[in-house]
């Protein structure tokens, strides 16, 4: 996730500056014993969608108090759907300080007990989602396909708000009850350890976007905007819209069905393998065949149109953007969007080759203050489309997508790395000197008295002068400090070490240990630890070595 407003504007000062455009797994698991349905070839489409109206721009309103939990039943209580822009009743995320969760429930990060679960590795998700963009409403079956690490008599999932009308285990009914924003289900029969077994969940409602304690400038997770439904999930949000192991040590492949009016196009992570249409409606299906966390899964319905690109290597890049622009704005916003080929050619330069099947953006018809790397499309509002935002999202498919944070704590290993990435293809781009760039960089840090990025709390989770400025020093100042050669080493190694499941600080360490030496931790970790922020980045960086 890029924030640009307000926190971000010294920094979008220096990129638009240099702007030529107008306007942030574990080891997998057995298969299944039950393996997710086969999918069809890509198909291509441009078609565009024609004109709609849906509701209006989301209203504030205040987050409610947590509701007891649900009693014991294969039908659960209505869920609490009284703002039809899914805001009313929006849960807080569950990093609540004043109660653990019980056994099976949690993943064990630091800044989000209540996230993730344990006891099993989910393989697939099955998404099928029929939306309602006028109501707002979806109804939807998730089929999760894991494997059992223990015997499982109770199976916790993640799921806030909407009401589930049925859940089955392995085709059998299963009790379940709703407690916080976990769905905890008791199958028939407990699961082996061992085994592959599928959950089976269906659902319905307006999902209800969460008050994280880590985003304060925005709900997250299902919008609704100006006629256009999206999905920004950083870090709980995917929980308002399906129910999931939604921690990004978990991770797994998808299947997204979305069925939408028939003048309406929806768009999602991964490949698009099968269009088609009936009745009025028009189904979707996107596969995305490579692990992903659960907060990087989107869903985009509205008035677009496909363009595609492609990299020198011949990776498709398919960005869709709203129906309605201009002529004018049309070309300006494909004019800002083809700088992404050559930096998808910078970063495999730099890291390797491109992690995934394919990428693009998605461009909204207006403005949300942020940009998101959704895994393969990226989210932008209609005023972050400039370079060093663009390749900071392209970037998080290596660092943030590939390899994901193994806790939230370890939130600088995405947005540091993004944001530093960004520097260095602008400076390539635009041939301009990095180390002015850092110059100005350390100014700000210096000047907001940034804390150490490895140290920061929930609340400081997108602390912009802390998690992207003074992280992206502390990656310059390591790369001056083992020049070109061995800082590249780092980087690829990180990355490959770790491509397709999550890595920590202490990960990293042990490799910049490995190609840097003690001088090199010892300086990693004065930047990411000590209070104290040095005045200066004079002097030569290493020619290279350890």
């Amino acid at each position: 996730m890029h924030r640009w407003m307000k926190a971000a504007v010294p920094v979008l000062a220096v990129a638009l500056a240099f702007s030529a455009c107008s306007t942030g797994e574990d080891d997998a698991a057995p298969a299944a014993t039950t393996p997710p349905p086969d999918t069809s070839p890509a198909v291509t489409t441009t078609a565009a969608s024609s004109a709609t109206t849906v509701l209006p721009s989301e209203t504030t309103a205040p987050p409610p108090t947590t509701a007891p939990p649900e009693s014991t039943s294969t039908t659960a209580p209505e869920a609490d759907t009284t703002d039809a822009a899914g805001d009313a009743g929006a849960d807080t995320a569950d990093a609540d300080a004043d109660a653990s969760p019980p056994p099976g429930a949690g993943a064990g990060d630091s800044f989000y007990p209540w996230l993730g679960n344990s006891g099993y590795d989910v393989i697939h998700y099955d998404l099928v989602l029929e939306v309602d963009p006028d109501a707002n409403t979806i109804d939807g079956i998730t089929t999760v396909y894991a494997v059992s690490t223990g015997e499982l008599e109770t199976i916790y999932l993640d799921l806030s708000g909407l009401k589930v009308a049925t859940v089955t285990v392995d085709g059998a009914a299963a009790e379940f009850l709703r407690e916080r924003a976990e769905l905890i289900v008791q199958p028939a029969t407990p699961v082996p350890a061992g085994v592959g077994f599928t959950v089976e969940i269906a659902y319905s409602g307006v999902p209800e976007r969460i008050d994280d304690p880590g985003v304060p400038f925005t709900r997250i997770g299902w919008f609704n905007q100006h006629g256009v439904i999206f999905t920004a999930n950083e870090p709980s949000g995917s929980m308002s819209w399906f129910p999931s192991n939604n921690h990004p040590t978990d991770k797994a492949t998808f299947t997204i069905v979305i069925t939408v009016p028939e003048h309406l196009t929806a768009a999602s992570t991964g490949v698009l393998v099968e269009e088609s249409a009936a009745d009025g409606r028009r189904t979707f299906t996107w596969q995305m065949n490579d692990p992903m966390a659960t907060y990087l899964a989107a869903v985009y319905i509205g008035e677009f149109e496909r363009h595609t690109q492609a990299t020198r290597d011949g990776l498709i890049i398919r960005d869709y953007i709203p129906s309605s622009l201009t002529d004018e704005q049309r070309q300006a916003t494909l004019e800002a969007l083809s700088v992404t080929p050559g930096a998808i050619d910078f970063f495999e330069e730099l890291l390797g080759p491109y992690p995934f099947d394919a990428y693009g953006t998605l461009v909204l018809p207006f403005s949300i203050g942020f940009a998101m790397e959704n895994q393969t499309l990226s989210l932008h509002g209609d005023r972050t489309l400039i370079p060093l935002i663009i390749a900071h999202e392209l970037a998080h498919q290596w660092f943030g997508n590939a390899v994901s944070p193994g806790d939230w704590s370890e939130i600088w290993l995405n947005e540091g790395f993004a944001h530093y990435l960004a520097f260095l293809y602008l400076a390539d781009y635009g041939g301009h000197d990095i180390a002015a760039l850092m110059a100005n960089e350390l100014q700000a840090a210096r000047g907001a008295n940034a804390v150490p990025p490895g140290s920061v709390t929930v609340e400081q989770l997108f602390d912009f002068p802390s998690v992207y400025q003074r992280s992206t020093l502390t990656l310059h100042a390591l790369h001056r400090h083992v020049g070109d050669d061995t800082f590249l080493e780092i980087l690829r190694e990180h990355y490959q070490r770790s491509a397709g499941g999550s890595a920590t600080t202490p990960d990293f360490m042990a490799i910049v240990a490995q190609h840097g030496g003690p001088d090199a931790v010892a300086l990693l970790a004065s930047w990411l630890y000590s209070p104290e922020i040095p005045s200066t980045l004079d002097g030569p960086p290493a020619s290279s070595g350890k």
